[in-house]
């Protein structure tokens, strides 16, 4: 099995408002107390987020990684979900262990915050210390990439290591780029490193498929999108927003096909990266 079967080629430029344009980062607060929830959501759009109030759900991982917040909000004293489930899946799965969480809660319970800490939450505050600066608290632990940085490095030519790991990847030789990419972002210590990564994890979910492990694949894709989701539409000419979307579909039609029928998974949604003309 090669893959693609196609060679890496370029493409037409992509429209002009497809770059470098995000959304507003996320925040995904597990907050069902009203009286927290207006501020919150007042706050969290006053400095430039969206905010998510969190609803139950089975699998905390892949809703996590479907949204990609910047931060987990947590308040110690929700009623409708299990914060302590919530925090331990985040911090214990490699896919969403770099969202940083803020808890909040009563001052009088010191346990309750220490235990909070102990399960790895990045801080913990007071009821009263956080509504007095909700915005502040908001800005300060949320994870965001340097987007002037990133800007800069995205409008550069790939280097040659990436562009060979590239052409390997359309060539369905998932294994051997991994290898490539690896070198190239670990030669690379700019914002522009999560390209590498989140190409070379796309291109193993794709070896896991070939070997049938349903488990392997998709792990690989729920890393993949930490990478993915902060970045341009275009980067180094990567066409992004097609790499994303082929990665989505993928995904999708694996998560249908289930474990049991993996090997009927069709070589043809092993998409080709795009790059375009201007690089």
């Amino acid at each position: 099995m090669d893959g693609t079967g196609n060679p890496a080629g370029a493409v037409g430029p992509l429209a002009e408002s497809a770059r470098h344009t995000q959304p507003a980062p996320l925040i995904v607060a597990l907050v069902d107390d009203v009286f927290f929830q207006a501020p919150v959501e007042g706050a969290a759009h006053m400095a430039g987020f969206d905010v998510e109030f969190a609803a139950p759900t089975e699998d905390v991982v892949a809703y996590l990684v479907m949204r990609q917040p910047r931060l987990l909000l947590i308040d110690l004293n929700v009623r409708a979900l299990d914060w302590r489930r919530w925090l331990l899946e985040a911090k214990t799965n490699p896919a969403t262990r770099r969202i940083p969480v803020l808890a909040f809660g009563p001052h009088k319970d010191a346990d309750l915050l220490m235990h909070a800490r102990q399960l790895g939450c990045e801080a913990v505050v007071s009821n009263g210390a956080f509504k007095a600066d909700i915005a502040g608290h908001l800005r300060q632990y949320a994870r965001l990439p340097d987007p002037a940085a990133l800007r800069e490095q995205c409008d550069a030519p790939l280097p040659e290591l990436a562009a060979r790991g590239i052409e390997e990847f359309n060539a369905g030789l998932f294994y051997e780029q991994h290898e490539t990419l690896e070198a190239a972002w670990r030669a690379e210590s700019g914002p522009v490193r999560q390209l590498y990564q989140g190409i070379l994890q796309v291109g193993v979910a794709y070896y896991q498929i070939q070997r049938r492990n349903y488990a392997g694949a998709r792990k690989m894709f729920q890393r993949a999108w930490q990478y993915l989701s902060t970045l341009p539409d275009v980067c180094q000419g990567v066409d992004v927003a097609q790499l994303r979307r082929d990665a989505r579909a993928a995904q999708d039609e694996l998560e249908r096909l289930g474990p049991n029928r993996i090997a009927d998974f069709s070589p043809a949604f092993f998409k080709p990266i795009h790059l375009t003309t201007t690089h």
